[in-house]
């Protein structure tokens, strides 16, 4: 019997499922959706926003930038994050969609 899904098609799967886990903790959500609706924020805008301590949102944002979520870029002293993956915020509504249904 054939797999249902080739090796290429797995590896795609494998990845999704790695980027929702990233994706699954609701300050990283929160931050991803936040993000998707300003261009640019730094560390201290964005836990202020967000009402997080300091050492939490880094660790969030950390976490974010290394799996290629975010990006960001000095000036200066600060640090501006960005949504690389502004499609996000499509799996983001289409889970506030289903949400609200339910």
């Amino acid at each position: 019997m054939k797999p249902l899904l080739s090796r290429v098609e797995s590896k795609k799967v494998d990845k999704a499922a790695a980027m929702l886990k990233v994706l699954a903790h609701p300050k990283r959500l929160a931050i991803v959706d936040l993000l998707g609706k300003e261009d640019k924020m730094t560390v201290t805008e964005i836990y202020r926003t967000l009402d997080l301590p300091q050492a939490i949102a880094s660790q969030h944002l950390i976490t974010l930038k290394d799996r290629g979520i975010l990006s960001s870029f000095k000036v200066g002293t600060k640090i501006y994050y960005s949504l690389s993956i502004p499609k996000l915020l499509d799996v983001i509504d289409s889970l506030e969609d289903c949400c609200d249904s339910m």
